[in-house]
């Protein structure tokens, strides 16, 4: 059994705060916002490598581009200390960019 001073100082789960689950992104570049309190964070978008984020005002944040309209998935963990795989929560969203337009 934890002690209460084990449990006032445990990190906060991972949370993905945006987009939302479901949300619609219409813009050609995104920034995921990631509210957690541990040393490091990564996110994979849609299958790819972990890739660390960067902190700044109290959130976790990772900029995002060159993607194409439709369903993805984004997973983010706190980052491995050691040989220990942390687990990773999920995201699913749409992307619907507007059709571009010959020049």
């Amino acid at each position: 059994m934890k002690t209460a001073a084990e449990a006032r100082t445990k990190a906060p789960p991972i949370a993905v705060e945006y987009p939302q689950e479901g949300e619609i992104i219409t813009s050609p570049s995104y920034t995921f916002r990631i509210d957690a309190g541990a040393a490091r964070v990564e996110i994979a978008v849609d299958g790819n490598v972990w890739t660390s984020c960067r902190r700044s005002d109290g959130y976790w944040w990772f900029d995002w581009s060159d993607y194409e309209s439709g369903l993805h998935q984004a997973l983010v963990r706190e980052a491995p200390r050691g040989e220990t795989e942390p687990p990773a929560r999920v995201r699913r969203f749409v992307v619907e960019l507007p059709e571009s337009r010959p020049r």
